[in-house]
């Protein structure tokens, strides 16, 4: 059986027991393939190793371990979070409430004068249309009654609608 790569990181690190240190070196001795995986990680720890890193992070374990032994349970962990007084949210609540019933009839009100508008808008838009749409069938039905060409037909059609336009915009001035 051969070494884990795992087990030939820790035992690079020496990070393993001394018992289990002899049993791998041994394996080292006898196998060619486990002694290659080791001159690799060997090589590899000797690259890292000629890597620059930032020696700030140097004791950067001690020091959270300190910042977590010194935390007290009953310390809050908040800081600059002010706390509101029960005062000041009931104040606020009351002023909400009070705000509420003045405004609430006149949103009301508001709300009725938007769909009232809204609604008349539709209405005389509708009439206007099947108004415009009678008038135009009338005309056509004359047109074929009277059998004209096609451009005399269309002719009559855009000063009908003129006329139309013109008559309806002056009985709303009135």
């Amino acid at each position: 059986m051969h070494v884990k790569e795992k087990d030939i990181s820790l035992f690079l690190d020496n990070s393993v027991s001394p018992r289990k240190r002899k049993m791998i070196e041994e394996h080292f001795a006898v196998c060619p393939k486990c002694k290659e995986k080791l001159t690799r990680w060997q090589s590899f720890y000797s690259s890292l190793e000629l890597l620059e890193y930032d020696f700030e992070l140097d004791g950067l374990e001690d020091r959270v371990m300190r910042k977590i032994k010194s935390h007290q349970p009953n310390q809050p962990v908040y800081k600059g979070i002010y706390r509101i007084p029960v005062t000041a949210v009931l104040f606020v609540s009351f002023i909400v409430f009070v705000l509420n019933l003045i405004f609430e009839p006149v949103f009301n009100r508001l709300g009725d004068f938007c769909r009232n508008t809204m609604t008349l808008m539709l209405d005389e838009g509708l009439e206007l249309i099947n108004t415009a749409k009678w008038e135009a069938v009338d005309i056509i039905e004359m047109l074929k009654s009277l059998e004209m060409t096609g451009l005399a037909a269309c002719i009559i059609l855009i000063a009908g609608g003129v006329y139309f336009t013109a008559n309806r915009k002056s009985v709303r001035k009135a």
